[in-house]
């Protein structure tokens, strides 16, 4: 099960309702932290040196020769509501820390099918509990 934290002012989200929608897909070593546009702001110019905000960030914590992915997905909590779009948002971190790419058509079509599929499934999941 992943590790949900919620650090942005303001948001209605329940952090168990995100944790059951996720978990299925995570694996225990991944943290999700939903934050707000000025803490992406400064994690994207601390580490990518681009002074904006960006929707979502990762930091690969795996060990190497690891199978299951390790690390930190930070997203951008105004994707919230709907639940669509922040799940969309994690899923693509998720997937980028399972070893996924989109440097080019091919990879990021890939991608953004897997992406899909996942939001598809947990948004299912949920409705069915």
């Amino acid at each position: 099960m992943a590790d949900i934290s919620i650090i942005a002012e303001n948001m209605s989200l329940d952090s168990q309702i995100l944790d059951r929608m996720v978990s299925d897909h995570m694996s225990d070593d991944i943290e999700v932290v939903v934050t707000d546009p000025g803490y992406m702001r400064v994690l994207n110019r601390r580490y990518r040196h681009i002074d904006r905000p960006t929707d979502v960030l990762t930091f690969d914590l795996s060990e190497p020769g690891t199978a299951e992915p390790a690390g930190t997905i930070f997203v951008d909590g105004r994707l919230y509501p709907p639940i669509e779009e922040l799940l969309e948002r994690i899923f693509h971190g998720y997937l980028h820390l399972s070893g996924m790419s989109h440097d080019n058509e091919e990879d990021s079509c890939l991608m953004e099918r897997r992406v899909r599929e996942l939001v598809e499934t947990a948004v299912s999941r949920s409705k069915d509990q």
